[in-house]
């Protein structure tokens, strides 16, 4: 029976262990690796520290490795299953939109079935095809391309770095660095409409906005004080249209000024015509 198969030995006597009570051995065994390695895989396999992710294919058709997907929202929130929400992420992975995807979007590091889960880089090293319009000016960033998933395009400013890629124009293989963060450019501002305030009112300037290097222009029509801008105006008085700036693109992927060169415009004292001091 198997009570007498599992009997404990007292200290000291022989130890005899019938092949009955050997093979429940191994069999507890075999069943505790069995669990504890799957905890250990369910939690290393999802762990979002290393920025790879699960992306379900909502793109519409088959990705191939190395796709570029936007990132769309949760597939499995805390309202749904908490569990599972705890374990790991998964997103959607969509067709890339200009408008929602700047700084959301992500690499597949495997080639993946409509409608199945597969593995994305969004954070960290990366290879990826990229298209190069031209040299005019080495690019240094990518971003995603509007509707486009087999590539990235090279970009002024962008939310991933090319740290390589293999020169020339048009689509070719780089490798990236994704989950850059804000950074600072320089811009130039050309007056575009607005006044220049008064003693009793603001300064209403407004600029188009250009790339400092390439004379690209980046928005039109912009009133720094308006969300998501940065800048504050004096609550009076008279500016001096700025013509120079810094600026970043925030997680959403909207140009934001940081600051800019208007200036109060002041004159200098008149001198006192009686002649006192």
């Amino acid at each position: 029976m198997a009570g007498d198969d599992l009997k404990k030995v007292a200290r000291g006597q022989p130890l005899r262990i019938p092949a009955a009570a050997y093979n429940y051995f191994i069999d507890a065994a075999a069943d505790y690796r069995n669990r504890t390695v799957g905890m250990e895989g369910e939690y290393k396999q999802h762990d979002t520290k290393t920025g790879i992710i699960y992306v379900r294919n909502d793109a519409g058709g088959d990705l191939e490795q190395f796709s570029v997907v936007g990132l769309d929202g949760l597939v499995i929130g805390p309202d749904d299953n908490d569990r599972e929400f705890r374990h790991r992420v998964v997103m959607k992975g969509v067709k890339p939109d200009e408008d929602k995807h700047r700084s959301k979007f992500g690499i597949m590091v495997e080639p993946v079935a409509s409608g199945k889960l597969g593995r994305a880089v969004v954070a960290g090293l990366c290879q990826v095809k990229l298209n190069v319009p031209d040299e005019e000016n080495e690019p240094r960033f990518a971003e995603m391309d509007d509707g486009v998933t087999g590539n990235l395009k090279a970009a002024t400013y962008g939310s991933a770095v090319i740290l390589w890629r293999e020169g020339g124009t048009g689509v070719q293989w780089a490798v990236v660095r994704l989950g850059n963060l804000p950074i600072l450019f320089p811009v130039e501002l050309e007056q575009y409409g607005g006044e220049q305030g008064d003693d009793e009112n603001p300064a209403t300037w407004t600029y188009n906005v250009k790339d400092a290097f390439t004379g690209e222009t980046l928005e039109e029509g912009v009133d720094p004080t308006a969300d998501p801008h940065k800048w504050k105006r004096p609550s009076v008085g008279w500016m001096i249209p700025a013509t120079f700036g810094y600026a970043h693109y925030n997680g959403d992927g909207d140009l934001v000024l940081g600051w800019i060169n208007e200036m109060v415009d002041q004159e200098s004292c008149e001198e006192d015509s009686g002649g006192s001091p």
